[in-house]
């Protein structure tokens, strides 16, 4: 008899788990959030900048990329204090490895792209 009830609650709990699983993937899937920025380049030729903002760009890829395409910041066109309140904002959002320190490295270097890439195209 136990037997019986415990063979009729694994069987029981498999039905139910497996009702789920067909529920969650008839369900409809929502793309993410494209921005016409992200369909601009994805990266920037830095040969030409300091050493010091080569080194800030690898770092402002390997943690922006986290969250969102590269080519969207590469392509927006923000103010040095729009940048710095982007990048807070981002920074307080789960995984993005952001620190202060970090983020003061990544809008340092946002802001003299930013600068470097208007004069180059003036």
């Amino acid at each position: 008899m136990q037997k019986a009830i415990v063979w009729g609650t694994v069987l029981g709990v498999i039905l139910l788990v497996g009702i789920g699983m067909i529920y969650a993937l008839r369900a409809p899937r929502t793309a993410p959030k494209t921005y016409p920025a992200d369909k601009g380049p994805n990266f920037i030729d830095v040969t030409a900048y300091p050493a010091k903002m080569q080194e800030a760009y690898k770092r402002f890829t390997n943690k922006c990329s986290r969250c969102h395409t590269v080519a969207r910041p590469i392509n927006s066109t923000f103010t040095p204090e729009e940048w710095r309140k982007y990048v807070y904002k981002m920074m307080r959002k789960p995984g993005s490895g952001l620190n202060p320190k970090t983020a003061e490295e990544i809008i340092e270097f946002l802001i003299y792209d930013a600068q470097h890439r208007e004069k180059k195209t003036k």
